[in-house]
């Protein structure tokens, strides 16, 4: 894979393309809890730009930099310091990663290594699918600081674990460890620390072996479907499936260079 220009002068970040076009992102704060600066902000918004538009990346994985935090959440010694409501207001507006992570066109998976917090849980919740290492905790204490969530937890746990499951999270703001977190249905698997890297690795891999228009329009039909009325869903998943079988008939004809779609093609752009 060549290198991208868009993911030059990396810092709190580190971008990397694997085998299987398997994108790894890493959250690269360490010493800060993997914490979420502007810095770090502005690089995900850079990345998940590029990553979008590169027709060579099939699956994101996100993950970070050490073994004790995944993302501790906001820096709160930067939003401690000197601004304006209007300037808090736009700095928030205008750095919006977490809601790009989650329109990515790829299949995303988060791989949990640490304790995930406040916004750096919410970047979890961003993805298609998280695995969680044993030991790693996660939570939203934003209530017990007379705040809300920022980053979509509201928005994104009823639609995981409905509303009520999403109630205890908010007001009684536990910390769940791994297995806890998969036995309330908020990531797929919990492994040993030790693992974690491994069983990302072959999950992603088998998500990146399937066809890439087939996975794109999966992702894309269970993301839109949900906002949409049950019969126009249906009629969306089967303009999708009609153009796939097209596909198919004209790659056996024509050859699969000619039959597959542009990268970045969506459902609405696929003849019915």
């Amino acid at each position: 894979m060549s290198m991208r220009a868009w993911a030059d002068d990396l810092e709190a970040t580190v971008f990397r393309v694997e085998e299987a076009g398997v994108a790894w992102i890493t959250l690269n704060r360490p010493d800060a809890a993997n914490a979420r600066n502007q810095r770090m902000r502005d690089e995900l918004m850079r990345i998940y730009a590029g990553v979008a538009a590169d027709p060579e990346i099939n699956v994101v994985v996100l993950t970070a930099a050490g073994d004790r935090f995944f993302c501790a959440g906001m820096d709160l010694k930067e939003a401690g310091g000197p601004e304006t409501q209007a300037q808090r207001r736009s700095r928030l507006r205008s750095s919006r990663d977490i809601e790009v992570l989650a329109a990515l066109p790829q299949p995303t998976v988060a791989a949990i290594n640490g304790a995930a917090m406040g916004g750096g849980f919410e970047m979890a919740l961003a993805c298609d699918i998280r695995v969680i290492s044993d030991t790693a905790r996660v939570g939203l204490p934003e209530l017990k600081l007379g705040l809300v969530p920022g980053g979509g937890a509201t928005q994104r746990l009823p639609r995981i674990v409905g509303m009520a499951r999403t109630f205890e999270l908010l007001y009684l703001a536990p910390t769940l460890v791994g297995p806890e977190v998969v036995a309330a249905g908020l990531a797929m698997t919990s492994v040993a620390a030790a693992d974690l890297e491994v069983s990302v690795r072959s999950v992603a891999a088998e998500i990146a072996a399937k066809p890439r228009a087939a996975l794109f329009a999966a992702k894309e039909l269970v993301r839109k479907g949900h906002d949409l009325p049950l019969a126009a869903g249906i009629e969306m998943e089967l303009d999708a499936l009609l153009f796939l079988m097209q596909a198919r008939v004209d790659a056996a004809t024509e050859g699969a260079s000619a039959a597959a779609p542009a990268a970045g093609t969506t459902i609405q752009e696929m003849p019915s």
